[in-house]
């Protein structure tokens, strides 16, 4: 396996040989369709199935991947839905990656890797670029498929009240609206399989303030 991990994301995706569907996450969409739109951050975007999904909803979207080969698909996949104008892909290591922007939403679903990666620190950087008001929604796997790389490796898996620490996304700062682990059912290649999401749903200064305080 190489540490690269543009050369491990990129061989990834090309060994994705069937067209993907893109299928936001549904607590994403719960949350969002009745939200009042503004600028989203979309770490570790992939193919795009969430970053396309804000930007049919109104939302501007930077969406940040290490992987040109998913760039390149979500991009072709924004041209065909007609929201490409909304979105921005930028490729990038988030090791390092960083931004002067601010955002009213900040996304991060499911950014796991098998390469060394400091999962907290990720968030903690996109986090600070949240504006008053805004909302930080991280989902990840609190339990794994049978499918996963290693279904058995539970290292870089977080609970939830672990990432609202590790953040630090206390009162009177953060209103973390929801901290807890969620059963979703999923299905890969006719296999069916229950899983445990640790999300995350937290925002920044007083809720009312939130584009999703409506929702």
């Amino acid at each position: 396996m190489s540490d690269d991990p543009r050369e491990f994301w990129d061989r990834i995706y090309r060994a994705r040989d069937r067209p993907h569907t893109h299928r936001p996450h549904p607590y994403l969409v719960d949350e969002l369709t009745q939200a009042e739109p503004g600028t989203a951050l979309d770490l570790g975007c992939g193919d795009g199935a969430n970053a396309i999904w804000l930007a049919t909803q109104g939302w501007t979207v930077t969406a940040v991947d290490v992987s040109e080969l998913a760039l390149e698909r979500a991009a072709q996949s924004a041209e065909q839905a007609g929201v490409a104008a909304r979105l921005r892909w930028e490729c990038a290591d988030l090791r390092d990656w960083t931004t002067s922007q601010t955002f009213d939403l900040v996304t991060a679903l499911f950014l796991h890797t098998p390469l060394e990666l400091d999962y907290p620190a990720v968030l903690a950087r996109a986090a600070a670029r949240a504006n008053a008001g805004a909302t930080v929604l991280v989902i990840g796997h609190y339990t794994l498929p049978p499918w996963a790389w290693d279904p058995d490796d539970t290292d870089g898996l977080f609970s939830a009240a672990e990432l609202v620490s590790a953040l630090a996304l206390h009162a009177p700062d953060w209103q973390v609206r929801l901290a807890d682990e969620v059963a979703r059912t999923v299905m890969h290649d006719g296999q069916q399989s229950s899983v445990r999401d640790a999300v995350l749903h937290a925002v920044r200064g007083r809720a009312e303030t939130s584009p999703l305080a409506a929702s």
